[in-house]
């Protein structure tokens, strides 16, 4: 139910090709495919989402974790494709009443819809792929040269490296709350969406004030230690990009870039 089914931002710990890439190499890929989606219209995206597709099946990612992160965000797909469908000008295919079909709605439905598709199946194929922190090590160390403009990097990825850390505490404690709810008596597949909303008070109230507590705790805590995110540190693994990630993530981007001359 609530929060059993998001699995964007959850790291996935089995064995694939795409875990051992550096993550630094990783957010290269996943900004440049980003771009790409955007770049991208019409055949061209269909090819580069079969083509996007195809690889994450090679590098044996599991997809059924990819395409149930898409259940999270199906009302953003199909409020895109109405908004596109009905809102466009264009030649009229239907009409009823005020409601209009066009074809130029209909092409730009499936291809702003298909756009977010693919941008869930990055997000969700990167976080499921790199740890938190590696993530923010990676990001930090791409974003390093803009100190030198005195952008507070570090304090950034510290942020989105905790943001990370706490999806996975906050849906175990959702999932935890829901089934004492429901033990209680609420119902959370009612077809009454009042008593929905009624029964899922109960659930995010004491949420949020978990999330407030382990994060004031997390504060006193890094206070004690005297954490300062200025602080230039060590790392017991440090990051090495090998030669042959570098080549397979370069072959990816010129083949994802050589789909619009097909």
């Amino acid at each position: 139910m609530v929060g059993k089914d998001i699995t964007i931002g959850q790291f996935l710990a089995v064995d694939t090709a795409l875990h051992k890439i550096d993550p630094r190499l990783k957010l290269i890929a996943a900004v440049a495919s980003i771009v790409l989606v955007f770049v991208y219209g019409g055949w061209a995206l269909l090819a580069y989402a079969l083509f996007l597709f195809a690889v994450l099946i090679v590098v044996r990612l599991p997809m059924l974790p990819v395409l149930k992160s898409l259940r999270t965000v199906w009302v953003i797909v199909v409020i895109t494709f109405l908004l596109q469908v009905f809102l466009t000008p264009g030649e009229v295919l239907w009409h009823w009443g005020f409601l209009s079909v066009t074809d130029t709605g209909l092409f730009n439905g499936v291809v702003f819809s298909g756009r977010v598709v693919l941008l869930v199946v990055l997000l969700a194929a990167l976080t499921m792929t790199t740890p938190p922190l590696k993530l923010a090590d990676g990001l930090e160390a791409l974003l390093h040269p803009l100190e030198h403009l005195k952008v507070p990097i570090s304090r950034i990825t510290t942020v989105v490296s905790i943001t990370l850390m706490f999806i996975p505490k906050m849906l175990d404690q959702s999932s935890k709350l829901v089934r004492a709810q429901m033990a209680r008596g609420a119902d959370f597949e009612s077809a009454n969406v009042l008593r929905r909303v009624r029964d899922i008070v109960p659930v995010l109230v004491p949420l949020f004030v978990k999330v407030f507590h382990d994060a004031d705790e997390l504060a006193v805590a890094m206070d004690a230690r005297s954490y300062n995110s200025g602080t230039v540190r060590t790392r017991l693994y440090p990051m090495k990009i090998g030669a042959l990630e570098t080549l397979l993530v370069t072959a990816f981007i010129l083949a994802s870039i050589a789909l619009v001359f097909i």
